[in-house]
């Protein structure tokens, strides 16, 4: 992206802040709002707005190369996200349920759902040490030439096999052609024409047997019959017998010719128009699609440019390091000198003054109280007040210990009170929240986040003020600022030298002064600060310690714990949003309608915004739940891919073999997770850990091994900052004990397919298997009738059917949408039904039970009906 696309960004961006600070310094100030529904109204609002204000910033700040500037915008970016987070907790609070509809503030905005999305890869991609990302995939940036040159060979594998496949399908398909060739006509296209002057040269393969050369034929085929319908098309001359001599008629034939042509052709052309304007119009209204080209390497590319990028910044960021060491020693060597000079004479000067005023010398500034920093802010006694101090008698230590007590008593006392107010000020939300009542203002006053960007801002406008931006197209620095701060370091590490040289001075004055006054001489007691102890925790015995993180790394994937993913991205979960939810509210102003699957997955990718750079809140462990062929694995595939994550399979069947070592295993997991973060750790039916009743089929894998140890020795110990997610799948919760809900944090239900998430599928998978073969009104059709089925079982129905013989079959022979209902109820046995109603209430009842909102949704409703009976 260029510089100065960046930089007119980040100027707009900058405005939107500001009127989004304005906003919220308003809404500080109102009362808090005794309906609920203009509570929920406001924080969509602001969510809305944070949503398209993190889209910006992250943008601005992975496109920003200046280091001081990149650390403020990374400042702005994290603290953003977090505010957007919570504010969407709150809209999940007040919407009692994991899935929010803000439809309204959308439409004022003029967006859809999707804009929603926060997710962008690879911008939140989090980035793994150097070392550690080479043992995990070839790093192109990192190799030498003759590595460059393997790698480029190994990539070159796939490209030769697929010219092969398509000359070996060319071969074949002329060989068909020569067949039916000589099937029509034996006597003709039995003979062979060589090629004259051509050199031919013939080679083979080392390992190759060697063949018979044959000189390359040309075959022609001519499909005309020798019929009497075709005498004049086989005649080499096609001049009419008779010749036209009138030059009138010659014009006359040549003017309709003429007109014919044109008119054929003014109507091709408009039909070709019509036609493209037609399919244009499909394709805004969403009836059609035009086939996807994906690019291969796409998504490796784009994580290659993110590591280009990070070390044009990390060549930044040692620039800078360097600038500061160098801007500190010349300092040192230049400045230092006069600062001493400077302080000490400011010292001796304060000495001088209180000794002309009371001719004595006030109490040297004890280091645990910053030394003569207190001096130089006038923090000390005034003349007059020293002078008052002298008449005084010292203190006893009784009256010096009943003051102390009393100022303890006054410190408790205002402890107290604020205590009090703090629990007086949260009872009184409480009970507003109770009444249904939420208190914005000091929602969005107590807010850290919303503080720190605040504060950012107001450091911006004052720092940045005086620089042109558009003017530092190379990224340099900005010298003056490292020279002030360094200045400032300096100066506070050479007063302390200097406290300590005048210290010594100041004793000699005083011992100097009782002599002249005929006193005994009493040196000061110097209190310096404590230094802190470190404590050392117990370092566990580390059972690998001898060995390397990329030998354990092979380990795993030798043993088939880690797998390699391809790459998967989000929009290969194909779904849609529910667009009527927030049309379906009751006088409570909650929805009456379930998700749809496009909620699931916006949930899922807002989760996984703390797996990235940014240090955001996230759950560390995560259950999909659903009916089988429903997209579970593939949703913990696409997390992984979109993550770029180590994939770790902890299922049953991987790791019953380590049942003897287990302490070991959990061991060395948990050291790979940690060192090559992010990552994922997999369980398919995740059930089978917590069973109440093992199968006797199951027995042999041991699936409850890992069962106790999930909670205590895998999630334990891991980190809020660490980006390690436990995700597991199920397709009978119900069969699993209460361990289940224990283990997972976050637990989240894919419902059934809906008419929108089916008709996308049909399109989408259409589009891609045979785009033009199926007419409009059909997707509709099949989306309907087979709707109830999950996406799985309607892609496996699209691939089967669409097979590779049908597919050849489709010019000749249109496709039947019937085809794929004869695809479920006659080419299977037993025929496959979509899901059962009794299954999908089961689902529900188990999620009623499992997650936080959806129990907190049912106890407000068991309350309500209470109620309601009660007044009956």
């Amino acid at each position: 992206m260029s510089f100065d696309l960046n930089h007119k960004f980040w100027v707009y961006t900058r405005k939107e802040i500001g009127q989004l600070i304005k906003k919220q310094n308003r809404l500080k100030k109102i009362e808090p709002p005794e309906e609920k529904a203009i509570s929920y109204k406001i924080y969509a609002e602001l969510y809305v707005l944070y949503v398209e204000l993190v889209d910006k910033l992250s943008f601005i700040y992975h496109n920003t190369f200046q280091v001081q500037k990149r650390a403020l915008v990374r400042v702005l970016v994290e603290n953003a996200t977090q505010q957007l987070m919570q504010l969407k907790e709150e809209l999940k609070d007040l919407e009692m349920s994991e899935y929010v509809y803000i439809d309204k503030a959308l439409i004022a905005r003029k967006l859809t759902p999707r804009d929603l999305v926060v997710w962008r890869s690879p911008q939140f991609l989090y980035r793994r040490p150097l070392d550690i990302q080479n043992i995990i995939a070839d790093n192109r940036l990192y190799m030498n030439d003759e590595e460059k040159e393997e790698k480029a060979a190994q990539d070159w594998v796939p490209i030769s096999e697929a010219v092969k496949l398509i000359q070996a399908h060319e071969r074949a398909r002329r060989a068909r052609v020569y067949k039916s060739n000589i099937k029509y006509d034996k006597k003709k296209f039995l003979k062979v024409h060589q090629r004259k002057k051509i050199n031919y040269k013939f080679t083979f393969k080392p390992d190759q047997a060697m063949s018979i050369p044959v000189k390359r034929t040309i075959f022609s085929a001519d499909f005309l019959k020798a019929d009497e319908s075709c005498e004049n098309l086989i005649k080499k001359d096609d001049v009419a017998d008779t010749a036209i001599d009138d030059e009138e008629a010659l014009s006359a034939i040549r003017n309709n010719a003429a007109c014919k042509i044109q008119s054929c052709w003014r109507g091709y052309k408009t039909r070709k128009i019509v036609k493209i304007k037609k399919r244009f119009r499909e394709e805004l209204y969403g009836m059609k699609k035009m086939r996807k080209l994906k690019r291969p390497n796409q998504k490796a590319n784009s994580i290659m440019e993110m590591y280009k990028n990070e070390m044009l910044k990390k060549k930044l960021d040692e620039d800078f390091i360097n600038l500061i060491n160098d801007e500190r020693t010349r300092l040192l060597q230049v400045r230092s000198p006069w600062m001493m000079e400077d302080i000490s004479d400011h010292i001796r000067a304060w000495f001088k003054e209180f000794y002309d005023a009371t001719g004595n010398f006030h109490p040297y500034p004890d280091p645990v109280k910053q030394g003569t920093v207190l001096v130089v802010i006038d923090e000390t006694m005034t003349p007059m007040e020293f002078q008052e101090s002298l008449g005084k008698k010292p203190l006893s230590k009784a009256e010096l210990k009943k003051l102390r007590d009393k100022e303890k008593k006054e410190k408790r006392k205002k402890k107290e009170k604020l205590k009090q107010l703090k629990i007086k000020e949260a009872k009184r939300r409480k009970k507003l929240r109770d009444a249904g009542v939420i208190d914005i203002g000091y929602e969005l006053t107590a807010s850290k986040a919303i503080e720190n960007i605040e504060e950012t801002m107001k450091r911006y406008s004052k720092d940045w003020r005086n620089v042109d931006e558009y003017l530092n197209k190379n990224h340099d620095p900005i010298k003056e600022w490292v020279t002030e701060e360094q200045l400032a370091k300096i100066h506070q590490e050479v007063r302390g030298l200097v406290d300590e040289y005048m210290r010594v001075e100041y004793e000699l004055l005083r011992e100097a002064l009782a002599k002249d006054n005929d006193e005994k001489y009493k040196a000061l007691k110097v209190k310096y600060p404590k230094k802190k102890k470190e404590k050392r925790k117990k370092k566990p015995k580390d059972m690998t310690g001898d060995r390397t993180l990329e030998s354990l790394y092979n380990e795993l994937k030798d043993a088939g714990i880690i797998e390699e993913i391809g790459h998967r991205d989000f929009d290969e979960f194909i779904t849609d949003f529910n667009f009527v939810a927030d049309d379906t509210r009751d006088e409570d102003g909650l929805t009456t309608l379930g998700p749809a699957k496009g909620d699931i997955k916006m949930v899922i990718q807002e989760s996984m915004l703390g797996m990235g750079e940014f240090d955001v809140p996230k759950p560390k462990s995560l259950l999909l739940i659903g009916p089988l062929n429903s997209g579970k694995r593939l949703l913990c595939e696409i997390i992984a891919s979109e993550l770029d994550a180590v994939f770790m399979n902890l299922s049953p069947e991987n790791t019953y073999k380590y049942a003897k070592d287990l302490k070991y295993f959990l061991h060395v997991i948990l050291k790979v997770a940690k060192a090559f973060q992010p990552t994922i750790m997999y369980i398919e039916e995740a059930h089978r850990l917590f069973w109440k009743k093992v199968p006797p089929e199951a027995v042999d894998i041991n699936p409850k091994l890992l069962g106790t140890s999930l909670a205590s020795k895998i999630l334990k110990p891991l980190k809020k900052n660490d980006k390690i997610v436990l995700v597991g799948t199920s397709n009978m919760p119900w069969a699993a004990n209460g361990g289940i809900k224990r283990a997972f944090q976050k637990v989240l239900l894919i419902p059934k397919c809906d008419y929108g998430t089916s008709f996308l599928l049909w399109l989408e998978l259409m589009t891609e298997n045979a785009p033009d073969d199926m007419k409009e009104y059909a997707y509709s059709a099949l989306a309907r009738v087979l709707q109830a089925y999950n996406s799985g079982d309607i892609d496996d129905n699209v691939k089967e059917t669409l097979n590779i013989d049908r597919r050849m079959r489709l010019k000749n022979e249109a496709l039947d949408p019937n085809e794929f209902l004869e695809y479920f109820l006659s080419k299977n046995e037993p025929p496959i039904f979509p899901p059962d109603e009794k299954i999908m209430d089961k689902f529900d009842k188990w999620f009623g039970s499992a997650n936080k909102l959806q129990k907190l949704r049912k106890s407000y409703m068991a309350q309500k009906l209470a109620k309601a009976t009660k007044k009956k």
